[in-house]
């Protein structure tokens, strides 16, 4: 977040001895007091001073000037990918059930002999193909895959930003993630909880300093 120029001098002046009454950080501004309450007020919203009664206003630790925009949003996801759980398209459903659950995923990338995605299958499809044949053991996961080109992928040089816009407006919870957009080789995927527990960390990082 920006300050301005006023602002910044109050953060500074506090940072440097705490508490100042209002009065005495307006004197030491050469200002009054009605001229710099607005500032005083606003820093107070941001938590980036204190107002004790009686005492005056105190420096808190401007957890918003330590925010870091670029680490937050403009982040490449390559950064904070999460592996990719993966078969084959000629694998049978019982065997897609049963890694799906063994590595508790959301959703299985379906893949060819030399890597490429051709498929998804959501937990949703498997539930649904599980419900619905009672022969899964021969049943093979190619056939409730959904297929490419209907697959929305995201590129690993894509911003937090870009990607958790993508998740939203598809309305989907992960996509995979291919090198690039000529490729079709899934180097992991992006999901709306990672995206999520990357900005908790990086506010734990944050107040942690």
């Amino acid at each position: 977040m920006d300050f301005t120029k006023r602002q910044t001098q109050i953060i500074d002046m506090l940072k440097q001895n705490s508490p100042l009454t209002s009065k005495k950080i307006a004197d030491n501004l050469l200002l009054s007091v009605s001229t710099i309450r607005p500032d005083l007020r606003f820093l107070t919203s941001v938590s980036v001073l204190d107002a004790r009664p009686k005492v005056g206003y105190e420096y808190k630790g401007n957890r918003l000037l330590s925010f870091d925009y670029e680490t937050l949003y403009k982040m490449p996801i390559a950064n904070i990918l999460l592996p990719a759980t993966e078969i084959k398209a000629n694998d049978t459903l019982q065997d897609a059930v049963s890694k799906l659950f063994l590595k508790d995923v959301g959703s299985l990338y379906v893949v060819d002999n030399q890597s490429n995605l051709v498929g998804l299958i959501s937990r949703k499809d498997l539930l649904r193909a599980s419900l619905n044949n009672s022969n899964i053991q021969s049943m093979l996961a190619s056939v409730v895959m959904t297929r490419m080109p209907n697959i929305i992928t995201a590129t690993a040089d894509m911003s937090v930003f870009e990607a958790g816009r993508l998740l939203l407006h598809h309305r989907v919870d992960s996509l995979p993630v291919v090198e690039n957009k000529m490729s079709r080789h899934a180097i992991g995927k992006i999901t709306k909880n990672r995206i999520f527990q990357h900005f908790i960390e990086s506010g734990i990082n944050d107040f942690s300093n």
